[in-house]
């Protein structure tokens, strides 16, 4: 692994083989004649594991828990925290309660979190409950993998655990929490976002568009020195237009549900903190904002001020994370 290279350059029948497509085999065997890894081979083994995932069970399972210990100091091996447990421990079934509190506290991470995955998967309360009996002695990483399994048949039944952690001291632990709730549109903080968002984009009249695309001025009488405007019949009314005003502040509020203050290199405050509102509100939220309109309607109204992209963006990340269809096709046109 480490020092072999994946392919000799010449020989008397041309290239060598690659030895690396030869691991999977090398894995399964030495995992069944018990073998384990020597301590300086496990950083190539874990690289190895992160370039393919076929390769994750036969990988991990030869590692052994030192890999664990080294994954937690690697962020690009993390996917070895997520695997499954160490000699492919099966996690305990239904009904055996016992075993899963004993193996939950006293389990290697790795276990741990598999075994939060599946009871999560069977019995979503059972599994929240469970992890909410450690919740406070859990180490902040750990706090982030384990909050991250609610995704699995998230519910409103999640809700106050969720709430809860939006006042984690990990700040990644609150966005987590934060997202998770904004997927939830009955939520308390879906409704908080709700009301923030609609402050920034409402319906302007006086902002329509011509179906040309070019704004309508309602002070051009251009027309009335046109000789034959009066026998044209009277223009259609131009559409209305989406006004936007983003935030101007990131208060304690909108930290707290999540917002992230900062915006990445290049980004402007401003539009930062619309898109996370945006993204947030439940898209219910909108066709009583802007005039009863479903999304097809709304995604075709035109935008003011160059916000068109930002705001459609949003919607797009909205329309994921709710699994709102109706929405996503709008946003993907036909």
């Amino acid at each position: 692994l480490a020092d072999r290279p994946g392919a000799a350059a010449g020989g008397r029948r041309g290239a060598a083989p690659d030895l690396m497509e030869l691991l999977p085999q090398w894995l399964a065997t030495a995992n069944a004649r018990g073998f384990a890894a020597p301590p300086e081979a496990l950083p190539a083994l874990l690289d190895a594991a992160r370039g393919r995932t076929d390769l994750r069970p036969a990988a991990l399972r030869f590692a052994g828990s030192r890999a664990l210990w080294l994954a937690r100091l690697n962020p690009d091996w993390r996917f070895a925290l997520r695997g499954t447990p160490g000699g492919g421990t099966v996690p305990p079934g239904p009904g055996d309660g016992d075993r899963v509190h004993r193996l939950w506290d006293e389990g290697l991470f790795a276990e741990r979190v598999a075994l939060l995955a599946a009871l999560r998967a069977r019995d979503p309360a059972g599994a929240r409950e469970l992890l909410a009996s450690t919740w406070a002695t859990e180490r902040a990483e750990d706090r982030l993998m384990f909050l991250d399994s609610l995704r699995t048949r998230l519910a409103p039944a999640d809700e106050p655990f969720l709430e809860q952690a939006l006042a984690d001291r990990s700040r990644n632990v609150r966005a987590t929490a934060a997202e998770l709730l904004s997927a939830l549109p009955g939520s308390a903080l879906a409704a908080r976002m709700a009301a923030r968002a609609v402050t920034c984009v409402s319906l302007d009249r006086s902002l329509g568009h011509a179906p040309d695309g070019a704004p309508v001025d309602a002070r051009d009488d251009s027309r009335a020195h046109d000789d034959h405007a009066l026998e044209r019949a009277p223009a259609a009314p131009a559409p209305p237009a989406i006004a936007v005003e983003a935030p101007h502040e990131c208060d304690a509020g909108m930290e707290r549900d999540g917002v992230v203050a900062k915006p990445p290199g290049g980004r402007g405050e401003r539009s930062w903190w619309l898109g996370q509102l945006v993204e947030a509100a439940p898209l219910a939220t909108w066709p009583a904002r802007l005039g009863g309109r479903g999304p097809g309607e709304i995604v075709a109204l035109p935008v003011a001020d160059g916000w068109r992209s930002e705001l459609h963006a949003a919607w797009c990340r909205a329309a994921v994370r709710q699994r709102d269809g109706a929405w996503a096709r709008a946003l993907l046109g036909p």
